[in-house]
C-alpha cells in the first residue's frame, strides 16, 4: 500500500535536499518494479514489498519482523503465532525469487536492484554488479530504461590514443546511439500505438469521461479502511466513513502495538499500488492529456465533487465506500462479508443461465476465482459521467480494470450493446477472473446490462 498523505510544501535545508534524493529513488525503483509484468498480477507479493520497502525508506526498518508482516500484509490476527503459522516465511521465499526473476530477465540493465538477504525481511537498495554489496543510501542517479542503458564514466587521464581509450570511445559511441535509436523507436512506437488505439472500440468511452470543459476526479481504494473492516469483522458506510464516527464506536482488538488504534487509522490513509497504475494509465490516455484530470483520496472526497465532475471510482464498497452511492441503480452489486472474508457479486435480476449469487471460491487445485464489475453510468443525480472499476478482492478489480484495456474482448463487448465511434451507452460487464498464488492470467465477460440513461 502505498500512504497518500500529503504535506505541505517548504524549504528544506541541503541536508534534507539530499534525503529527499535518497528517499524519491529508492521510491521510484519500488513503484518501477511493482508496476512491471513481474508483479503487477501477485497480489500479495505485491502488498509484501510494499510494505517492507515503505518501511524501510521510512527509516523504520527495525519494525520489519515476521509477527509485524503477518499483521499488516496478510491480515493475521495480532495473537497469532508465527511459529505455528509459516505464511511470511513462505511468501518471502517466493519474494525473493520473483525479485531475481525481475531484476535479471524483465529489467536486466537496471543499475541498480532490490534484494531481501536470507534471515531477514530488510529489503536492500544496492548497484548491480558491484564489487561492495553494502547497501546503498547515496543520491542515487535517474534510474536507466532497457532503452537508454546506463553508460560507464571514463578517467580523464586516461590515454586517449590507447587501444583500451580507443575500445572504451566506441563502446560509448555505440552505446550513445543505440539509446538514441532506442528513444526515438520508442516515441515512434508510442504515436503508432496512440493513433491505432484511438480507433479501438474503447475511443467512445474514453472520450465520454474525459469530455471537454468537465474535470474528471480519479478515486482511488482506501486500504486502511479495508485493514480496520479485516480487524473489526464489519463494513463501514459511507456517512460513518466520512464522518470519522466509525472509528469512535468500533472495538479494535488489543494489538500490543500504536499502530493499530483508531488515532492510527484516522492519520493515515493508503492505496494500493495497483489502484495508482490504474490512475496514472488512465491520466496518460490521448483523450485526458488535455484535460483536467485529479486524484483524490477517498476520505477527503465530498459528494458536490462527485455532482460537478466526472468521476472515476476503483474499488468495491470495502475499499471505496462511495461506490455504494450508485448500487441502487445497478444490477449487479459488489459486497463483501468480513465475518466468513468472503467477497461476491448480488445479481439482482439473473437472466436464464445466470447465478443470483457470484461468490469468490478457491477450487481443490488452488485456483481461485474472482470477480470484477466496470460500470459506465450517468453521475450523481444525471450530472456527468461515472466510471466505476469494482471487484470482490484486488484481482476482480485489476481485472475490471484490464477489460477495457483489451481490444478484443472489448471490441466484442462493444459491438453487443451497440457502441460506435462516437458514442457508447451505458452498462454494466461482469467479468469472472482466475487466479493462482495472486496470479490472475485469465478474465471473461459472462454477463452485462445496459443503463437507461
Amino acid at each position: 500500500m502505498i500512504e497518500t498523505n500529503a504535506k505541505p510544501e517548504q524549504g528544506f535545508s541541503p541536508a534534507e535536499e539530499k534525503s529527499a534524493g535518497m528517499v524519491d529513488a529508492r521510491m521510484e525503483l519500488l513503484q518501477r518494479v511493482l508496476a512491471s509484468r513481474t508483479f503487477a498480477k501477485s497480489v500479495r507479493l505485491t502488498r509484501f514489498l510494499e510494505f517492507i520497502c515503505l518501511r524501510t525508506i521510512e527509516g523504520n526498518a527495525r519494525e520489519l519482523n515476521e509477527h509485524e508482516i503477518g499483521i499488516h500484509v496478510f491480515a493475521r490476527s495480532p495473537a497469532y503465532s508465527a511459529s505455528d503459522d509459516s505464511i511470511v516465511r513462505t511468501q518471502a521465499r517466493l519474494l525473493r525469487q520473483r525479485l531475481e526473476e525481475y531484476f535479471e530477465h524483465e529489467c536486466p540493465t537496471c543499475p541498480m536492484v532490490i534484494s531481501i538477504p536470507k534471515g531477514g525481511y530488510v529489503p536492500v537498495f544496492e548497484p548491480r554488479n558491484t564489487a561492495s554489496k553494502a547497501p546503498v543510501y547515496a543520491p542515487l542517479a535517474p534510474i536507466q530504461t532497457d532503452e537508454s542503458p546506463a553508460i560507464p564514466s571514463v578517467r580523464e587521464n586516461a590515454d586517449k590514443d590507447s587501444p583500451d581509450a580507443r575500445s572504451r570511445r566506441k563502446w560509448i559511441y555505440g552505446t550513445l546511439a543505440a539509446g538514441v535509436t532506442g528513444v526515438l523507436l520508442g516515441l515512434f512506437l508510442s504515436y503508432l500505438w496512440s493513433t491505432s488505439r484511438n480507433q479501438g472500440p474503447s475511443d467512445a468511452l474514453w472520450s465520454s469521461i474525459f469530455s471537454r470543459g468537465r474535470s474528471v476526479v480519479i478515486v482511488p481504494s482506501d486500504d486502511a479502511l479495508v485493514l480496520f473492516e479485516e480487524l473489526t469483522q464489519a463494513s463501514v458506510p459511507l456517512d460513518e466513513y466520512l464522518s470519522g464516527s466509525y472509528l469512535g464506536k468500533s472495538n479494535l482488538p488489543h494489538a500490543g502495538t500504536a499502530p493499530l488504534t483508531s488515532d492510527w487509522f484516522a492519520a493515515h490513509q493508503y492505496t494500493s499500488s495497483a489502484d495508482l497504475n490504474l490512475a496514472m494509465r488512465l491520466g496518460q490516455l490521448p483523450e485526458a492529456v488535455n484535460g483536467k484530470v485529479a486524484t483524490r483520496n477517498a476520505r477527503v472526497l465530498r459528494i458536490d465533487d462527485l455532482k460537478s465532475n466526472n468521476v472515476i471510482l476503483i474499488g468495491g464498497i470495502a475499499s471505496n465506500p462511495w461506490v455504494g452511492l450508485f448500487s441502487d441503480r445497478l444490477n449487479f452489486d459488489v459486497n463483501y462479508d468480513w465475518k466468513s472474508s468472503e467477497g461476491y457479486v448480488l445479481n439482482k435480476h439473473p437472466l436464464p443461465g445466470e447465478a443470483t449469487i457470484y461468490r469468490d471460491a478457491i477450487s481443490a487445485d488452488g485456483t481461485r476465482r474472482s470477480y470484477g464489475v466496470l460500470v459506465f453510468l450517468p453521475g450523481i443525480e444525471d450530472n456527468g459521467q461515472a466510471l466505476l472499476f469494482e471487484g470482490t478482492g484486488m484481482a476482480g478489480t485489476e481485472a475490471a480494470a484490464d477489460f477495457p484495456f483489451n481490444p478484443t474482448s472489448f471490441r466484442s463487448f462493444a459491438q453487443q450493446i451497440g457502441a460506435t465511434s462516437g458514442k457508447m451507452p451505458y452498462f454494466e460487464a461482469l467479468i469472472e477472473t482466475t487466479s493462482i498464488a495472486g496470479n490472475a492470467p485469465e478474465a471473461r465477460l459472462i454477463a452485462y446490462r445496459l443503463i437507461k440513461p
